[in-house]
């Protein structure tokens, strides 16, 4: 049975580690409960749990055990998913279930060392923005809404280096993800997304940094001593 959850305590059995129980610990700590676009679930199953949580209908899927994938489609089908962020055998599981398409992407940790250089810290979200719509296809309100939302409940923070940007989305239980990193096109291949991708691995030495990208990424990632960790899923509605 998969219930909504309605009070913290529910979520006691989430994974402690694994980027898909952090990333739901992320959007927990930012929204709580109280939000209607920002929902989370919980899934008991005779032997184990699984943890879901979704903001805008793009959902993170998190387990504990061996659950039942069956009825994990069924209800992300009824609940009008528009993304499924999962682990590989899950995602292979569902993909063969849900009416999705399936992108296949790479979480990456950082092995290498890192230099420290001297970054900014607090870049206007605005700048950061104008970088980010260089290289991706981003809204600026929702993104806006969301970034901001995550800073001011200090889950998220960005970074910047000689129009290059990047995100620390979340540093949890000694486990940091980055994400959204860019360049404007006449500052690129210049050696700043990857000075800047040490300074902020400098900055998390205490934690496990990861990344996550698509196979056309490897390399980059390989070459700033990333190396990777383990296969996860996105599934998209078609």
């Amino acid at each position: 049975m998969i219930r909504r959850v309605l009070t913290g305590g529910e979520m006691s059995k989430l994974p402690k580690y694994g980027i898909e129980a952090q990333k739901i610990r992320a959007l927990l700590v930012s929204y709580g409960l109280k939000y209607d676009f920002c929902c989370f679930y919980v899934g008991e199953f005779r032997a184990g749990c699984a943890f879901l949580g979704g903001l805008n209908g793009r959902f993170v899927l998190s387990e504990n055990g061996k659950c039942d994938r069956g009825e994990l489609a069924e209800f992300l089908t009824f609940s009008g998913f528009s993304e499924i962020f999962c682990s590989e055998n899950a995602g292979k599981e569902l993909a063969a279930l849900l009416p999705c398409c399936t992108q296949r992407v790479n979480v990456m940790r950082f092995e290498g060392n890192a230099v420290p250089y001297d970054i900014e810290t607090e870049p206007p979200l605005d700048n950061v923005y104008t970088v980010l719509k260089t290289a991706f296809d981003i809204e600026y309100e929702p993104w806006y809404l969301d970034m901001s939302h995550k800073i001011r409940h200090g889950v998220s923070a960005f970074r910047a280096l000689n129009d290059s940007v990047l995100a620390i989305q979340h540093n949890i239980n000694g486990e940091a993800l980055l994400s959204q990193v860019a360049t404007t096109p006449e500052m690129r291949r210049k050696g700043n997304a990857r000075r800047l991708i040490s300074a902020v691995c400098s900055e998390l030495s205490d934690s496990d940094v990861y990344v996550i990208c698509e196979d056309a990424l490897l390399e980059f990632y390989r070459r700033l001593g990333f190396r990777r960790a383990e296969v996860a899923y996105s599934l998209f509605r078609e």
